[in-house]
């Protein structure tokens, strides 16, 4: 008997971990499952990458950012959504590497027009008010191949109030988000003898995202 309630106190603790782990809740008035929905009137949304290579280093942007995501800010174990970026709108500051880059031997715009993320799930997550940092795992696609790809992420909430207003209506909610992509998992071959040399096999990437949440 001693054994058997042992057992079962164990898996008490072990469900109750499992419930807390994902009951994380931020500290807003906001209740139950909402949609946000990224917008340029909250607040610049774009992603910044960077190619570090021997002979030459690379800085640049994404924009047309768009995307929709749904959580429960009481349980940001519920964050799903798709976030998408266009190739398109890819500069580097030089007209001529900005054509290149979108050419077929590169991203090849024409053909693969955005560059996605599918969140499927969330964990890690740890709460400090109205802010919240964690992992969001899900599927990324670029250059028509899609890998598993986990992305640390950091986000802000903003309760709607008149202050919140003059941008949006609704709640106010802000990403920040760091990660890296290899070309060469994405079967972005350049052009011969490129990669590497002028630009770097994996690029480093940071998006910063607004939405607002209704």
């Amino acid at each position: 008997m001693r054994v058997r309630r042992l057992l079962v106190a164990s898996v008490i603790m072990a469900l109750a971990g499992t419930a807390a782990s994902v009951a994380q809740p931020l500290k807003v008035s906001a209740r139950g499952a909402k949609t946000i929905t990224l917008s340029d009137r909250v607040g610049k949304n774009q992603f910044t990458w960077s190619s570090d290579a021997p002979l030459e280093k690379i800085k640049g942007t994404a924009e047309g950012v768009g995307g929709t995501l749904t959580v429960d800010p009481q349980n940001l174990a519920t964050l799903r959504g798709s976030i998408s970026a266009q190739v398109s709108t890819m500069k580097t500051g030089n007209a001529t590497r900005d054509g290149h880059l979108k050419g077929a031997q590169w991203l090849d715009a024409a053909k693969y027009p955005e560059i996605t993320f599918t969140i499927a799930s969330v964990s890690g997550i740890k709460v400090s008010g109205n802010k919240a940092k964690g992992t969001a795992t899900g599927t990324f696609t670029m250059h028509g191949v899609s890998k598993q790809m986990s992305v640390p992420f950091s986000m802000t909430w903003l309760d709607e109030s008149a202050t919140t207003r003059k941008r949006a209506p609704g709640a106010l909610v802000m990403f920040d988000a760091a990660f890296t992509v290899s070309l060469k998992d994405f079967k972005v071959v350049g052009t011969r003898g490129l990669v590497g040399s002028k630009v770097g096999e994996t690029i480093a990437i940071k998006a910063k995202l607004f939405g607002s949440a209704s």
